[in-house]
């Protein structure tokens, strides 16, 4: 460490202290004959007071101290152990739980004296940890890299050795990361390359969402290692009892064979389903041939009713679309042959309705009475007046009896409802419906999804749009050609999905009904093991307006009836409670709170699915850990080889200590050390003048 003085005044002004000090010491001793001290008392006190002047002046030139600090960073060795449940599912895990832990310690405390070491863990995630269990349940190689430049970014970081196997099933491919890394990578390649016969459930494809009565697909994905020659079954169950089952025969070493299978849903609410493999003789593990998943089966749907004046393609149209998504049950009736009751549908949609041969005056009326949501498709049959009496957000006055082409033009501001990129772009490319030749005017408050494009020119007047009274909502299509948009959609794309996209939404939008209730709560339906369940409520005053000052408390119940209770936290306005993780199984929720002297409740299901993917993969995969040693400048070595690993970091030129030099600079006038100098040469001469008697 060394010390510099460092001035902003010329040298000079160190001169004009100086002797201003000694121009206060001689007018005050050598000019002053009150006082009488032997000379050699006198030149003292003179010193004494000519360096406590001198020092005051010259901390009025607000000098600095600059203090240079010089210090050594040994090179920084950080040794990465994957933790991950895939190292020990082959026949040596005996060896990777005892002598190898044992082994790596010894290492460490061998590097320790050339180098500063760190111990670190991965596999969920990149962590520092004592123990090694091997209980993570994936791996993230790629956290390595981040959490290692989160840490160390600015630090002399000589080397990583990464223990793994090589497997990883999260985050980015590590050799991509390697290639410019700041430090060389070595890799210590654990585990078994050899090809074991096992017999792996690879995965499940399912829905999540069923309905009661309806059959739903599951694509089973099997994977037989050296099984060439064998024979197993497949297996699904359903609390216990065997739903179906498969004969499995497996050709060659490595066979992957797709199942597709048909369950039915036969009982509402979260279904757990089992798919299992029975086991073949010699199987290095069994944790990999059985796998549990669940499907919320819904016994309601949104029930549609097509009202049409008389048989039209458009009709037709309209229900091919709904009945391709599961949510709609769709019906479809004739003006003249309908008896039933409105209020037992989500969307009553009239085609062509009311028209002069139809005017549904008494059905119509009922139909508002019953706030259920209408769609009014205009035609060539329509009864405009009568439409127009009903609020609808659209009156249209016709100018003739004349029909116009009208191309749809997109709302780009539509507040609404959404639709994906290639639907939007497809009107562009639609041809015109057939709508009234007549004044539109829409009422206040109205949303037009779709302008009338009339030949080049994009008008204001509506083609679709939608309007909200007296909280019943209501849509009209100001024309009719529909059957034509669905069968432009499949030439353009090959298919219906455009079209179909477009009635689900609109009839999703029409149909939803408003949550009118003053507590509510949200929260994941489907969880893995390692996802934590988090819960966010809402509770509402009577004039809606968000509150959180009662209490909410949550019980989750799982399936042997254990209830676990906890108080969900308050965030600015509402509610919100991390509940942590569960084990695999169906959980049921039970959220309670009072407000205005009223018990306020909210109630839910969610599954948690165990998340076993490290046992899709038991060979390692050596290569991945060659290139990314050789991508760093690193290289790869086994177990058994920890001295060779030593010398290989040891030996290279490129780790080497850092020395870093530090300027500190001080203000001299708030250093503690100046005002205690001053303090003793003021208190010296004081003492020294009062013992000899003088003032």
């Amino acid at each position: 460490m060394s010390l510099r003085f460092i001035q902003s005044y010329p040298t000079w002004f160190v001169l004009l202290c100086l002797l201003l000090g000694l121009l206060y010491a001689g007018i005050l001793y050598y000019r002053n004959r009150r006082t009488d001290f032997p000379k050699a008392m006198l030149l003292g006190l003179s010193l004494l007071r000519f360096f406590a002047v001198s020092l005051l002046a010259l901390l009025l030139l607000s000098p600095l101290l600059q203090r240079l600090s010089r210090f050594v960073e040994e090179p920084l060795l950080i040794f990465v152990q994957d933790n991950s449940q895939s190292l020990i599912a082959n026949t040596d895990s005996a060896f990777y739980q005892g002598n190898y832990l044992i082994e790596k310690e010894d290492f460490l405390t061998l590097m320790e004296r050339n180098f500063e070491t760190r111990s670190y863990h991965f596999g969920e995630a990149f962590r520092e940890s004592e123990t090694t269990d091997y209980s993570d349940r994936y791996t993230d190689i790629s956290a390595v890299f981040s959490g290692i430049q989160a840490l160390y970014s600015n630090r002399n970081v000589g080397a990583v050795v990464i223990a793994s196997d090589g497997i990883y099933n999260r985050g980015s491919n590590p050799v991509f990361l390697t290639a410019n890394l700041p430090y060389p990578a070595y890799t210590l390649a654990l585990g078994d390359t050899l090809a074991r016969r096992d017999l792996v459930l690879r995965r499940i494809n399912h829905n999540r969402i069923t309905y009661l009565g309806n059959r739903f697909p599951v694509e089973v994905e099997v994977e037989a290692r050296e099984l060439a020659g064998q024979t197993s079954r497949l297996r699904v169950s359903r609390e216990g009892v065997t739903l179906l089952s498969r004969n499995l025969q497996f050709e060659g070493n490595l066979h992957l064979e797709s199942i597709l299978l048909e369950l039915e849903a036969e009982t509402p609410g979260m279904q757990r389903y089992t798919v299992e493999l029975i086991p073949v003789e010699g199987e290095i593990t069994t944790a990999n041939n059985r796998q549990d998943f669940f499907i919320e089966v819904i016994d309601s749907r949104q029930k549609v009713l097509i009202l049409a004046n008389s048989p039209h393609p458009d009709v037709g149209a309209i229900r091919l679309a709904l009945e391709e998504n599961d949510n709609y049950e769709v019906t479809s009736s004739l003006a003249s042959e309908f008896g039933g009751q409105f209020e037992a549908f989500n969307l009553v949609i009239l085609h062509q309705l009311p028209s002069a041969r139809y005017p549904l005056r008494e059905l119509l009326q009922r139909l508002e009475r019953s706030e259920v949501p209408a769609l009014f498709v205009v035609g060539a049959q329509t009864s405009l007046p009568a439409m127009n009496s009903l609020r609808t957000g659209l009156t249209i006055s016709p100018r003739s009896a004349d029909f116009t082409e009208a191309q749809p033009a997109l709302n780009s501001n539509f507040p609404l409802f959404t639709l994906d990129e290639q639907t939007a772009n497809l009107f562009a490319q639609l041809p015109p419906l057939h709508a009234p030749f007549a004044s539109y005017q829409a009422a206040a408050g109205t949303n037009t999804l779709l302008f009338q494009k009339i030949g080049a020119v994009v008008t204001e007047q509506p083609l679709i749009l939608f309007s909200e009274a007296a909280g019943r909502k209501s849509g009209v299509i100001a024309g009719e050609g529909l059957w034509r948009w669905r069968l432009q959609a499949f030439a353009r794309t090959g298919s219906h999905q455009g079209f179909d996209e477009l009635m689900w939404r609109m009839v999703q939008f029409l149909s939803l009904k408003e949550d009118k209730n003053m507590f509510r709560l949200n929260a994941e339906h489907f969880l893995f093991e390692t996802d934590p369940a988090i819960f966010e409520a809402e509770l509402y005053n009577p004039s809606y307006e968000l509150i959180n000052e009662p209490t909410v408390n949550l019980i989750i119940t799982n399936e042997e009836g254990v209830n676990f209770t906890y108080e969900m936290g308050r965030t600015s306005n509402a509610y919100r409670l991390n509940a942590g993780t569960f084990p695999p199984g169906e959980y049921s929720y039970v959220a309670q709170t009072s407000f205005g002297g009223e018990l306020q409740q909210a109630t839910g299901q969610f599954s948690v699915s165990a998340l076993n993917i490290e046992g899709l993969r038991t060979v390692a995969d050596h290569n991945l850990l060659f290139q990314m040693a050789e991508n760093s400048g690193g290289a790869m070595f086994y177990p058994g080889q920890w001295e060779e690993l030593a010398q290989a970091i040891s030996a290279r030129d490129d780790i080497l200590p850092v020395m870093y030099t530090q300027k500190e600079f001080h203000e001299m006038i708030n250093l503690k050390a100046i005002f205690v100098i001053l303090l003793l040469l003021l208190s010296a001469e004081w003492f020294i003048r009062k013992w000899n008697g003088s003032y």
